[in-house]
Order: structure tokens, then sequence, then C-alpha cells
């Protein structure tokens, strides 16, 4: 495939999912009032606590092979096929081989991660689920298969919620199983048509290099992936242990809106990351540096339009226990900023295997966020969870920035734009939650930015358009 046609497949990947994703974010959104009429502030921190230990033990039981996919299919890319189904069967038996130690100590488990008698065995189910649905993700990602990623994102997003609405009708008293199965539906079934693609065609071959190679760079990430889980829901736990689960369900809601920026961000940086990999295995940093400033200027235009429009989307999706989340959400939009501008540098070192950087710099950052978390939320409530979890992303990127330095990152992107805009993300923040209570004066604000944005990349956004006819 030529650069150019890739390119351009890459965009049409980037483009459709994030159409689909806006389509999620929407009925996402439209969602929330019913979910939070349906569910009680405490179920909802039952459901959401779930899922955060989900995404914490699938790591370690999977050993995260997942995340290895894109580099793998550079690697080897003449046997795609056999390598996902080494990673299949590298997951069933990892999963079986979990449940059957996990069952000898199945009460300590329980009390230990919250889990009723069906949360506990269906923890394993998901795990398996969650894993199988990533490999095939990444997998159709990184083939620029843009429809089938569309229709992924958009059964993940409105299918899964509208499931899990309906599920917890069905479970009346449990509600907060219904949740949980529904949210979970659409990576069972993701999993299932990966096993049966399988079976389709050429029969693959199970290797054991594979797993060896894989093995080997992800084992030494675990602690980075651990680390960001704890970023990501230690403030969650925390809260819960000294605050109750109302003011969890109440933070997680903020969580909610306030990752909803990033949620789009993520999917244009998951067709970015396999496009910014095959370009770095040519050598081809110029045209990394280049398309590089326009994927920022979108990041940074998202989140302004969520800073924009944060009071306004909680005031009318959310019941009056949840408008706190209007202080919360602003802090949590410039965390994901700085996120965001974090995966750019994380894919550099990824691509050239730097393992133990990456690891450092998030254990960093996680017991930055523990520490903060563990001091200020006891004195001033669950609001200083935002301001906790601020502070550690800005840890982990200037730590993994400072690693990059001398790898030579400033040949691949232009670092001083991408700390110019986290300074005027943070900047409109300030000027967001000043202006909170005065919506004109923010909408025409933000209508200014949309202009000079436009003056500024039009040429950019019309070039990338006629390439995709």
């Amino acid at each position: 495939m030529s650069n150019q046609n890739d390119n351009v497949q890459t965009a049409k990947t980037a483009i459709l999912n994030t159409i689909a994703n806006c389509v999620s974010l929407v009925v996402g959104m439209i969602m929330i009032p019913i979910i939070t009429r349906i569910l009680s502030a405490e179920q909802m921190g039952v459901a959401n606590t779930f899922m955060s230990t989900r995404n914490t033990v699938v790591i370690i039981i999977t050993c995260a092979v997942y995340a290895y996919v894109h580099k793998a299919m550079i690697e080897f890319k003449n046997e795609k096929k056999n390598y996902i189904f080494s990673m299949i069967i590298f997951c069933f038996f990892a999963v079986a081989l979990s449940f059957a130690i996990c069952l000898i100590f199945k009460t300590q488990l329980m009390k230990l991660l919250s889990l009723d008698d069906f949360l506990f065995y269906w923890l394993f189910i998901s795990c398996l689920g969650f894993a199988l649905y990533s490999i095939a993700d990444y997998y159709c990602i990184f083939q620029n298969k843009y429809y089938i990623v569309a229709l992924i994102v958009l059964s993940v997003g409105p299918a899964s919620q509208f499931l899990s609405v309906g599920l917890s009708y069905v479970f009346s008293k449990n509600k907060y199983i219904g949740r949980v199965i529904g949210l979970d539906f659409v990576y069972l079934l993701v999993a299932l048509c990966l096993f049966m693609w399988m079976l389709v065609g050429k029969k693959p071959r199970f290797k054991l290099n594979y797993i060896k190679s894989t093995l080997s760079f992800t084992i030494p990430i675990i602690p980075h992936l651990l680390s960001q889980m704890v970023l990501t829901q230690c403030d969650l736990v925390m809260i819960s242990y000294f605050c109750g689960s109302k003011a969890s369900g109440i933070y997680s809601m903020g969580h909610t809106v306030g990752f909803l920026a990033l949620t789009v961000m993520s999917q244009i940086m998951a067709s970015w990351s396999p496009w910014v990999y095959r370009r770095m295995e040519e050598k081809d940093y110029l045209s990394i540096f280049e398309n590089s400033k326009l994927i920022v200027l979108v990041g940074t235009y998202i989140s302004m339009g969520l800073l924009t429009i944060s009071s306004e989307l909680i005031k009318l999706f959310l019941t009056d226990v949840y408008l706190p989340c209007i202080y919360i959400v602003p802090t949590l939009v410039v965390a994901m900023f700085f996120q965001f501008i974090y995966i750019f540098v994380y894919d550099f070192q990824f691509f050239n295997k730097k393992a133990k950087s990456i690891a450092i710099s998030s254990i960093a950052a996680a017991i930055v966020n523990l520490i903060t978390n563990y001091i200020f939320i006891p004195k001033f409530g669950y609001l200083a969870a935002g301001f906790t979890t601020l502070a550690s992303y800005f840890v982990l990127l200037m730590s993994n920035y400072f690693f990059t330095i001398k790898m030579g990152i400033s040949k691949i992107y232009d670092m001083k734009r991408l700390f110019f805009w986290t300074l005027v993300i943070m900047l409109y923040a300030i000027v967001c939650v000043l202006l909170k209570d005065l919506i004109v004066v923010r909408y025409l604000i933000f209508v200014i930015v949309t202009l000079i944005l436009l003056k500024i990349r039009y040429k950019d956004l019309i070039a990338m358009l006629k390439g995709l006819k």
C-alpha cells in the first residue's frame, strides 16, 4: 500500500471512528438522565467499581497481550492471522487458569474486591470478553477496517447503553447487575465474532514464539498499565472509602462528562498511533511532524468545546444531586488534555520498546495520585479528586517527556507547539469556570476561538477533505 493511500485510509478510519463516537456520546448523554433515575447513586457506584476492577484484573490475568497488537502487526506482518489466533488461545488459557486459582480464595477475593457471588463469576467472563474485544478492535484499526470499527463503536456505545437500561429493569432487585451485563454484552459479541473469523478460510496455527515475543514487552509494561488504572480509578475507590458510595456515584458522573473529550480524541489517536508506527518504520518523520500539528489542534478544539458547554450538559442531563459536577469537570478536561498530549510521547517510546521508562513515569504519576488523594480527599472532600488527577497527569506527561528528550522526540513532534496548546487549554478552563453563569459570553468566546482556529488551519482541512474523495 502506498503512503498516500495509507494516509487516506487512516484518515477515513479516524473520521468514521470519530463520527461513530460522537453519535455514541450523544446517545450516552441522552441516556444519562434515564440511567441516573433508574439506578441510585449507590448502585451506580457498585457498577462503576466493578468495571474499574475488571479493567485492572484483565491486565494482570492476560498480561495485557492485546496492548502489543499494533506493534505485532508490523513485526509479524506476513503472519497476522496466526498471531491473532495465538493471542486468543493464550487469553483463553490465562483466564481459565486464573479462575481455577481464584476459586480457591473466593471468599477473600470477594471481600477484597467488593464482589457478590454473581459479580465474582462474571468478572472472569468479562475479562475474557474485554481482552478478545481489544485484540479485534486493535487489529481492525491497524488494518483500517473503518466500517467495522465504526460498527463496533456504535455497538459498544448506544447498543450497550440501551441494553444496560433494559436489563436494569429485568434485574429489578439488583439493577447494577443489569447495567454490568449490558455494558459487557458487545465485548462478548465481538469476541465471539473474532473466534468465528478464525474458522473462516485457511486454518491458523498457534505459535509459541508469538507469545514469548509479546510477553517480553507486555510484562515489563504491566506496571505502567496498572498505574494508568490507578490514575483513572483510584479517585473513585478512595472517594467511596472516605466519602461513601453516594459521593463516588456523583464523582463518577463528573468523571464521565470530563472524559467525553478524551473519548473522542482517543478514537482519533487509535487510528493515528498505528499510522505513526508505520511511518516510523519507514523513517518518514517529516510526515509525522507536520500531520501532528493538525491532530493537536483538533484535540484542542474538542476540549474547548466541552469546557464551553459542560455546565449546560450537567444541568440539562443530570438531576440536582449531580450539580457539584460543574466544579469537577473543568479540571478533569484539562487533565485529559494532558493525557491526550501524553499519547504522542507514549507512542514514540512504545515504538522504540522503552518499556522501563514508560513504567517508571506511570508509577511516579500513580504514586503522586495515591498520596495526594489520601491527603486531600479526607480534608477537602471528593471535589479535591479532580485537582489530584490534574497534578498526576501533569507528572505523567512531564516525566515521559524527560525520558524522550535525548531520544530525539523533537525530530518527530513540535513539542513547543504541544505545550503551548496545553497552556491555552488551562487558561481557557479558568475562563470557563469564571464565566460559568454567563452563558452568552462563554459561547461568544468559543465562536471567536472557532473562527481563529479555522483561519489558522483551514487550508489543511480543505486539503484533507479533497484527499478523502
